[in-house]
C-alpha cells in the first residue's frame, strides 16, 4: 500500500470514529442535560433536540464503531481484503442512515409552527412560562391561552407580545437549520472515508497481482 494513500486511509478512519463518538455523545448529552433543572439557555434547545431522533443516532455510532474496527486489520498493514470490503459496504449503510435521520429532521422544518404545537402543549405551566420570558411572547397561537407570569401578567402585555408562534418558530428553524446540517456534513465524510477505502482496495487488489505475476515468472523460471 502506498505510503500517502494508507496515511489518508488512517486518516479518514479516525475522522470517521470521530463522527461516530458525535453521534452517540450528543443525544447522550442530550438526554442526560433534558433531565437537570431546565435553564434559560437549553430549554429551547433540549425540547427541540429530544424531538429527533436520538435513538436512530446512538444506533448509528454503534454500526460506525463496529465498521472502523472492521478497518483495523487493514491499519496495522494486515490487507484482510475481505474486511475492507465489508468496511466499504457498512459505510455506505452508516452514510444511508445518516441521511435518513438529516432527511428526517430537514422535513420537519417544513412544517415548523404546526409541529411546535404540540410540543408546547405537552410542557408544564413552568416550562410554559420560561418559554414565554425567553422569547418574550405569551401563550403559543391564541391569544386567550396562555401563562399568566411576570412576562404575560394582563391582556394588554399579551395583545403587546404576541403568541410565541412567530419568535419560538424562528428559533427552531435556525437551530434545526444546524442540526441538519450537521447531519449532512457527517454524509460527506462518510463519502470521503468510503472513497479512502476504495483506493486501498484497489491498491491491494493490484499489489496482489503483481504478487502472482512475480510468482509465476519465478516458477517459469525453475
Amino acid at each position: 500500500m502506498a505510503r500517502k494513500t494508507f496515511i489518508v486511509f488512517i486518516a479518514f478512519n479516525l475522522i470517521f470514529l470521530l463522527c461516530a463518538a458525535l453521534h452517540f455523545f450528543i443525544p447522550l448529552y442530550t438526554r442526560t442535560s433534558i433531565k437537570k433543572a431546565p435553564t434559560l439557555d437549553s430549554i429551547a434547545s433540549n425540547l427541540l433536540l429530544d424531538e429527533c431522533p436520538l435513538t436512530a443516532s446512538m444506533a448509528n455510532a454503534a454500526l460506525m464503531t463496529f465498521s472502523f474496527v472492521i478497518s483495523l486489520p487493514a491499519l496495522f498493514r494486515k490487507q484482510n481484503l475481505i474486511l475492507l470490503q465489508i468496511h466499504a459496504w457498512l459505510i455506505v449503510i452508516a452514510a444511508i442512515f445518516t441521511l435518513g435521520i438529516g432527511l428526517e429532521i430537514w422535513f420537519s422544518t417544513l412544517e415548523t409552527r404546526r409541529n411546535l404545537e404540540p410540543i408546547w402543549n405537552r410542557q408544564s405551566t413552568f416550562i410554559q412560562s420560561m418559554l414565554q420570558f425567553k422569547f418574550k411572547c405569551c401563550g403559543y397561537n391564541d391569544p386567550e391561552v396562555f401563562i399568566k407570569d411576570g412576562t404575560c401578567p394582563n391582556a394588554a402585555e399579551v395583545a403587546r407580545h404576541g403568541g410565541c408562534i412567530g419568535p419560538f418558530g424562528v428559533f427552531a428553524n435556525q437551530f434545526l437549520d444546524v442540526v441538519f446540517t450537521t447531519f449532512f456534513g457527517f454524509v460527506a465524510v462518510d463519502m470521503l472515508v468510503l472513497l479512502s477505502v476504495l483506493c486501498v482496495i484497489k491498491e491491494t487488489k493490484e499489489q496482489r497481482r503483481y504478487v502472482l505475476i512475480d510468482q509465476k515468472k519465478r516458477y517459469g523460471e525453475f
